[in-house]
């Protein structure tokens, strides 16, 4: 009897030895699926940061209310421009995987003075990053990552 309990140590040391090593690997493989995430949402943030300021340097250079009028009926319904994974502009939202978004505060001030568009322009990744946010996803489940944004103004004067 006593050589059984020396004989099952080793195997209780093997399966406890083991177990700790499994949750190891566990854990250092989230880690590295978490860096993974987030240097792609790293690098989604350089390219959302780019295609915000290009919608912003359009806004700013139109020169006249029917430039600022074509540019802002050229957007899809409700004032959004849709990117594929490649931030290509697309059409089709099936496609798409980030958008941006242009919440309008425009007013028209005296007829003589002209008019000041006034816009936040933000970029959106359509689905959560994994690993990334996970409360935010499970307090809100139409979650979706803010990746840029910006404040952007322009006055146009009423002899244009």
């Amino acid at each position: 009897m006593n050589n059984e309990r020396k004989s099952l140590l080793p195997l209780i040391e093997i399966l406890i030895s083991t177990g700790i090593f499994a949750i190891a690997v566990i854990l250092t493989l989230e880690i590295f699926m978490l860096a993974k995430f987030l240097g792609i949402r790293t690098s989604d943030t350089a390219d959302a940061i780019l295609q915000v300021q290009h919608v912003a340097e359009t806004i700013k250079s139109c020169r006249s209310n029917e430039e600022m009028g074509e540019f802002l009926d050229s957007l899809e319904k409700n004032m959004q421009i849709y990117y594929d994974i490649n931030w290509e502009r697309t059409h089709d939202f099936n496609k798409a995987v980030y958008f941006i978004e242009i919440k309008d505060k425009s007013e028209n001030l005296d007829n003589s003075a002209g008019s000041l568009y006034e816009n936040t322009i933000s970029l959106y990744r359509i689905e959560p990053y994994p690993f990334i946010n996970k409360r935010a996803v499970v307090k809100e489940p139409d979650y979706k990552p803010l990746l840029a944004s910006v404040r952007v103004a322009k006055f146009i004067s009423g002899n244009n």
